[in-house]
């Protein structure tokens, strides 16, 4: 799922400006959109402990329907710096064969949009992101990037050292898939899809519903590997930095 986390953040200053959403333009959002934004209020307002079995069958549903044989382990760490650590374990070299995650992508929606439809699916997902809180969920999932680069560079390591801790950052970084920020992107465009006369039942839109459900269970962050799927839960976003 390539999703521009940028975008999502910036969508959201200018939403009062716009004129693109008003109360007549939220009312003819579709009753399932209007469901998905209030389950995100809630799931983002009141947290509860990630539910580990739901969100790895919800993993396990999107394994099925995409047809893969394979079924990923799922490794569940307790904070983004545990992820860090694990994977920054493996090295440059074998970080950058492992190419990008798979389980949660699928071919972005495609039908006679109007433009009108296309930038009130733009906002949504940055009404979305308010709401769950993405500038928040990102900062956890970089603070233990940025402390390992704060920290080569404080020990003086050599240029080609630091060079190498930031390449395994951004490594990492392309292997991660940050669940709030799919959520986001999920409720735009089942808005999208259903706005040009797709079921709620269709392949496109339960692929979308089941990352959302993931978000909303408590999953935070995956980065797929070889070995598996590693996992963290949202309750992780509160996690303390490590001190240097």
């Amino acid at each position: 799922m390539d999703i521009d986390r940028r975008s999502l953040l910036r969508a959201t200053a200018g939403l009062a400006l716009t004129g693109l959403v008003g109360p007549a333009d939220v009312d003819g959002w579709h009753p399932l959109t209007r469901s998905l934004l209030d389950r995100a209020r809630r799931a983002s307002s009141a947290p509860g402990p990630a539910d580990k079995a739901r969100i790895e069958r919800v993993i396990m549903d999107l394994v099925d329907a995409s047809g893969r044989a394979d079924k990923p382990v799922i490794k569940w760490l307790p904070d983004p710096f545990a992820a860090h650590d694990l994977l920054s374990s493996h090295g440059l070299d074998e970080l950058l064969r492992m190419g990008t995650g798979e389980i949660w992508r699928r071919r972005a929606p495609s039908g006679p949009f109007d433009d009108r439809s296309l930038d009130l699916s733009f906002v949504l997902r940055g009404l979305v992101a308010d709401i769950v809180g993405i500038e928040h969920h990102d900062g956890a999932l970089m603070a233990p990037k940025l402390l390992a680069k704060c920290r080569a560079i404080a020990e003086n390591a050599s240029t080609e050292a630091v060079f190498e801790v930031r390449a395994i950052a951004a490594q990492i970084g392309w292997l991660e898939t940050s669940l709030p920020v799919a959520a986001a992107q999920a409720v735009a465009d089942i808005e999208l899809l259903l706005s040009v006369g797709s079921a709620e039942t269709d392949e496109l839109v339960y692929h979308q519903l089941k990352i959302f459900e993931a978000f909303e269970l408590g999953l935070l962050a995956t980065w797929e590997t070889p070995d598996g799927l590693i996992c963290i839960p949202t309750s992780a976003r509160a996690a303390s930095p490590r001190p240097a």
